[in-house]
């Protein structure tokens, strides 16, 4: 019985990996159709719109790390982004204040942190071939 509900569930983190992937890109078109619009669709706030997309992505990416089943520090890596994406999504809605301001700038940090680690990583490895 294991072996045959492991495909659904995967089937199932597949299909919600995707829909969040593809709702996250329908949420940024959104998020730049507001810009231009005099009120925000649907009664959605300003904060809404521009967290929906990030809290799409971190979500679609996290989950996509259950099908993937990256190496430890990939995992790793792969895991801070989406919880990145997901803070920033957090930072959207908050009010601004001093808290905000400063989970703001980790957001920063941690982004600088991944790209950082990307660019290193592929240093090091071009260095290795």
């Amino acid at each position: 019985m294991g072996f045959q509900t492991m495909p659904i569930v995967n089937w199932i983190l597949r299909w919600t990996s995707f829909a969040l992937a593809v709702l996250s890109l329908a949420a940024s078109v959104g998020l730049l159709i507001a810009d231009y619009a005099i009120d925000p669709p649907l009664g959605f706030t300003a904060a809404a719109i521009s967290a929906a997309p990030l809290f799409l992505a971190g979500a679609s990416f996290l989950i996509a790390q259950t099908l993937i089943r990256p190496r430890s520090a990939d995992l790793l890596k792969n895991v801070l982004l989406a919880a990145t994406f997901l803070l920033w999504g957090a930072v959207q809605l908050m009010p601004q204040n001093t808290l905000s301001r400063r989970l703001g700038n980790v957001v920063i940090a941690l982004y600088v942190l991944d790209i950082a680690w990307v660019t290193i990583g592929a240093v090091i490895s071009r260095e290795k071939s």
